[in-house]
């Protein structure tokens, strides 16, 4: 009788100790705020789907759509393997996962986090190499009112923007046409070997010119890379821009420094400005410019929790806070460390006993 007293009474406080661990982690889960979807950014986001549904349904009709096995979930900005218009290989899994829109809720929180204003100006700038994120950060920007100065390189490395009959320019007016965003590009550069379309065949520099042509949009010339560099950090400082993305491996934006491969990707630590090299980013950091710097996608996809290479889901980027799942592993240990099964009987006993 005594052991059955002892395991009941044992049952009753085990529950009542997880049920009180249950809650004290529940309170923890909520306190750590894994960052749910505002409505502001649920619209968001399903802005920028519906826009790469838009132009995977268009890039169909026109006959340059990738096909359903490099682009299966209908982003509609997964480019091709190689092109004439290729510049460099890039990584068709990366280009896939910077086309999930909870980029374009991540570009909005690094906006919150930066404390931008409706009004302000930021600065894009962009390889057509990752037409994905391109479209994610007009999105943000449009949809947290600041003013763009957007300056994009049209050269694009594979799976980017890289089909000759779907660059950067062609899908950018369909956008514009469609209404899904409103900023067109300030300027273009050829991109490739400083930005000034080196390694590019004539006909397919051809193709880009014509391309801008069409859009009504300028090429930016410069005589070397040095030159390209002071050309868009001249438009950057006199834009007085309160924020510089950079996006892809545009050559004027990194330089030719080998410093910037160890810059941080994401949000940049201004520490690091003596660690920028010596393209655009380095300058945009030496006058205390804050710079998030887009490369890299993996890396970055991991640190704010967006899944890789997975098909777009509606969910916003998911990051706990580290001090609080610490908390929460502190006290899971606590109670499972202190926490016992039995107990021996005193001598004389019959056997074993329950205990806590």
């Amino acid at each position: 009788m005594k052991t059955q007293h002892n395991h009941a009474r044992f049952s009753r406080y085990t529950r009542a100790k997880l049920l009180i661990l249950a809650l004290v982690l529940g309170g923890i889960w909520a306190l750590g705020d894994p960052h749910t979807t505002s409505p502001a950014e649920q619209a968001l986001w399903d802005r920028v789907r519906a826009a790469q549904l838009h132009l995977s349904h268009w890039r169909r009709e026109q006959g340059t759509a990738t096909t359903e096995q490099h682009d299966p979930w209908n982003c509609g900005l997964v480019g091709l393997e190689w092109s004439g218009i290729t510049t460099t290989l890039g990584d068709l899994e990366a280009k896939r996962t910077a086309c999930n829109p909870a980029w374009a809720i991540q570009f909005l929180r690094w906006f919150d986090e930066l404390g931008l204003e409706a009004g302000d100006p930021i600065a894009i700038y962009s390889s057509a190499s990752f037409p994905g994120l391109l479209l994610n950060a007009i999105a943000a920007a449009e949809a947290a009112q600041l003013q763009p100065l957007l300056i994009v390189s049209l050269g694009a490395s594979t799976w980017g923007a890289n089909h000759p009959g779907a660059p950067w320019p062609t899908l950018e007016s369909e956008l514009l046409r469609a209404g899904f965003i409103h900023k067109q590009a300030d300027f273009y550069t050829l991109g490739g070997g400083a930005e000034m379309g080196r390694g590019l065949a004539p006909e397919d520099e051809a193709i880009l010119r014509q391309a801008a042509n069409a859009a009504g949009v300028g090429i930016l010339n410069a005589a070397d890379l040095e030159a390209m560099v002071r050309l868009k950090t001249e438009l950057l400082v006199a834009y007085q821009a309160r924020l510089f993305i950079s996006i892809g491996g545009s050559q004027a934006n990194l330089g030719d420094a080998e410093e910037v491969l160890r810059l941080s990707r994401g949000r940049v630590p201004a520490a690091e400005a003596d660690r920028a090299g010596n393209g655009v980013i380095a300058r945009a950091m030496q006058n205390g410019t804050p710079v998030i710097h887009m490369l890299n996608i993996r890396s970055i996809a991991n640190t704010v929790g967006i899944p890789y290479d997975s098909k777009p889901s509606g969910a916003a980027p998911i990051r706990a806070n580290p001090w609080w799942s610490a908390a929460g592993l502190l006290v899971f240990f606590a109670v499972l460390l202190s926490h016992r099964r039995w107990r021996l009987e005193e001598p004389g006993s019959t056997g074993f006993e329950v205990g806590d």
